[in-house]
């Protein structure tokens, strides 16, 4: 016999180890596949950050180049229709247009060569130093120029317009208009802050010459990005391969390394001139987010070592013992068989899921489903492993009950909400009959309750076919000394069960039915049984093959005297809100709109205002005590809410003062709740809303009287 015992711990040290290491592999093997799923996902979604940035920034240079021109085409025109002409006007009109528009100087060229300017200086053409940008460049024209004057060097983007014909302002033949504006003001056009301050925006010639940077770019020690790149060792391309592709108008992508650094760049042309703008990004910001995800989800896969550990831990003390029977030793085994299945099965699913989430994060509709799917398989996931928990709670002696106060109407409801989904999804019929429920307020471990019918109705729900029938029956006797007898019966037109299973129906990891699309650990009905019985309660069970099964359970409930008006008040649906006047301010439409809809359904009359100013008015011009509490939005436009609060508490209404104010707002720090208080609100509610909460206040108003 010693021998023989010897034998079983030595077998049960070797599945104990192989468990491990077979569980440490495929942990391992999952986290390395979501690790490459991950670091592609990131840099797919990062290229195409960047190719949208460039987009966005290359039409914001675009409609600029294009508005400037406009404005000097403009210009002339409405220099045309001025009355005035004496030529030393001219001047003085152009500083004028200097002044309300962002060029820092504006030029005219005349037939005869004459160039007037806004600081009421006449020159010729062939003196100024930009002439021969100005003739190189027929019709319409923009550029990057550097002016050295007197030790100031200063840098501009030039616009330049040629008229077709002559126009004739204030007596001189104008043929010509230049501007020049800062290059400072491109620069506040193109994404300085991209990619968390990281990325850098370049706008370059197709020279390579840069003509402005983001302020992260350092333009002081590179003039020409062509430089940098040369300095540099390109991954996928070189610098010829880049230039050629630039003179056919190509988007370029890059992949480099400078000074120690990697980066990657996108070079797309700019229309209507040979300017190309450039993205550029270091790949730590894919290490960044790459190390956050994969941060998460070591957390994920720890957690899930260490379940998969105290499983095996527990299994491993289960078979270790050598009193148990034969009959429960090949029940242990099937468990061992069934929970490896029952564990990798939804990990599976996930790891899955997890990739396509990845693959798919541009396409809002799959990454909704696969969320769905995923929380499916985590919910039944964390199910297998509560009852493996709860097992090992109860024989460490570790599980205790927690008496509270509670609904059992409530209850009820919720469990027929969460059964009645997953019934209609199968196609059956479930029924609830509560019309013999008299005392709603008990004390009880509701958690347990809800735990143990949720337990067994689901057994009901996996074997029963479609089209089958379950039902539960709460069913009370007459109070006597502070308790209530209780009785749930559950029943179902399912497979049923054999004379012999019923034998043993109750020991841990038997299962009669075992399918493919049937899973569970076989712990449901075991721990059922013990969590009734220590509760003081009772439960049994009648079964025929082909036929259905019956569960009875009996709870004695205390009653809670000290919340009998409360539960008696919450099962007539909050009757008292019938009628209350409600001011609701919130400028967001859609928040606004369901905020609305749940209160006129519960019988509240509702007014709404859109901003601080509206809501103030609307007040005023309603009745003194027309309103029973005004639901104010703290962060709006005109007037906010803190300011909405301090006007209505300062009127002189007789109802001023004591109008009931609830703030409605996401900003939950100390800080913002005191700010709320203090500008003369009651009460503070947190987005998002807990909507129980809500009503549960609103119930609690006394109906003010009107006038």
């Amino acid at each position: 016999m010693k021998k023989h015992i010897t034998s079983k711990i030595q077998y049960s040290w070797k599945v104990l180890f192989a468990l491990c290491f077979f569980s440490v592999i495929g942990i391992s093997g999952g986290y390395w596949l979501y690790q490459k799923s991950v670091k592609d996902a990131v840099y797919k979604n990062t290229i195409s950050f960047m190719d949208q940035l460039a987009d966005h920034d290359i039409k914001n240079i675009d409609n600029t180049i294009q508005d400037k021109q406009e404005y000097l085409h403009n210009l002339v025109q409405r220099l045309r229709l001025q009355r005035e002409n004496k030529r030393q006007e001219l001047s003085y009109q152009l500083s004028v247009e200097a002044r309300i528009s962002s060029f820092d100087k504006i030029y005219l060229i005349t037939d005869t060569g004459m160039v007037y300017d806004n600081a009421l200086w006449i020159t010729t053409l062939d003196t100024v130093p930009w002439k021969d940008i100005y003739n190189a460049n027929p019709g319409s024209f923009v550029t990057r120029y550097m002016v050295d004057e007197r030790e100031v060097w200063s840098e501009y983007i030039v616009y330049g317009y040629h008229l077709e014909k002559s126009v004739k302002v204030q007596g001189v033949n104008i043929t010509g208009v230049v501007g020049f504006l800062p290059i400072d003001y491109m620069d506040d056009i193109i994404h300085g802050e991209s990619f968390n301050g990281l990325g850098e925006t370049i706008v370059i010639q197709d020279s390579g010459d840069i003509i402005t940077a983001s302020k992260y770019y350092d333009t002081s020690t590179q003039q020409n990005f062509f430089s940098e790149l040369k300095a540099s060792r390109i991954h996928n391309s070189s610098v010829k391969e880049l230039q050629a592709g630039m003179k056919k108008s190509d988007t370029v992508f890059l992949s480099y390394e400078n000074q120690g650094k990697n980066y990657y760049a996108i070079l797309k042309p700019i229309p209507e001139n040979d300017w190309y703008l450039v993205v550029k990004v270091p790949h730590e910001v894919n290490s960044e987010q790459i190390h956050a995800l994969l941060n998460r989800s070591l957390i994920f896969f720890g957690l899930l070592g260490l379940v998969i550990a105290a499983v095996a831990v527990y299994m491993y003390q289960v078979i270790n013992k050598a009193k148990i029977a034969s009959a429960s030793e090949k029940a242990k085994s099937a468990f061992l068989a069934n929970m490896s299945h029952e564990i990798r099965t939804p990990l599976n699913g996930i790891i899955g899921l997890q990739y396509l989430m990845q693959q798919n994060i541009e396409h809002p509709d799959k990454l909704k489903e696969y969320l769905e799917k995923a929380n499916v398989s985590s919910q039944y996931l964390k199910s297998v492993i509560t009852d493996v928990l709860e097992m090992s709670k109860i024989e460490s002696g570790q599980l205790e009950l927690y008496q509270k106060p509670f609904n059992l109407l409530d209850m009820i409801q919720e469990i027929h909400m969460i059964i009645g989904v997953q019934a209609e999804e199968h196609k059956q019929q479930f029924t609830l009959d509560t019309t013999q429920i008299h005392s709603t307020a008990l004390l009880a471990d509701e958690v347990r309750i809800k735990q143990v019918l949720i337990n067994l109705l689901g057994n009901a729900l996996k074997f029963t076919p479609e089209k089958g029938q379950i039902s539960l029956q709460v069913e009370q006797q007459p109070e006597k000394d502070g308790i209530v007898p209780t009785k749930f019966v559950i029943t179902d037109t399912g497979c049923g069960m054999s004379d012999e299973f019923l034998q043993r129906i109750w020991n841990p990891f038997e299962q009669e039915h075992r399918m493919a699309s049937q899973n569970g650990t076989g712990l449901g009905t075991t721990l059922s049984k013990i969590l009734v019985e220590k509760m003081d309660g009772s439960i049994q069970v009648e079964s025929e093959l082909g036929k259905g099964t019956c569960f009875t359970i009996q709870l004695p409930f205390h009653v809670d005297d000290t919340h009998t008006v409360k539960a008696q008040r919450e099962e007539t649906g909050l009757a008292s809100l019938q009628g209350l006047h409600i001011l609701l301010v919130e400028d967001n439409e859609l928040n606004r709109e369901i905020l609305t809809e749940i209160l006129v359904q519960e019988g509240c009359e509702v007014i709404s205002a859109v901003n601080g100013k509206e809501a103030v008015e609307c007040y005023l011009y309603h009745a003194v005590h027309y309103f029973d509490v005004i639901l104010m939005d703290v962060q709006m436009p005109v007037m906010n809410g803190y300011e909405a609060a301090a006007a209505i508490r300062h009127s002189e209404r007789e109802d001023a003062a004591s109008i009931c104010i609830f703030a409605l707002t996401a900003n939950a720090f100390h800080d913002d709740i005191e700010h709320a208080l203090h500008s003369g609100m009651d009460d503070v509610l947190t987005k998002p809303l807990e909507l129980q909460v809500l009503l549960e206040k609103l119930a609690k108003l006394e109906k003010r009287e009107t006038l």
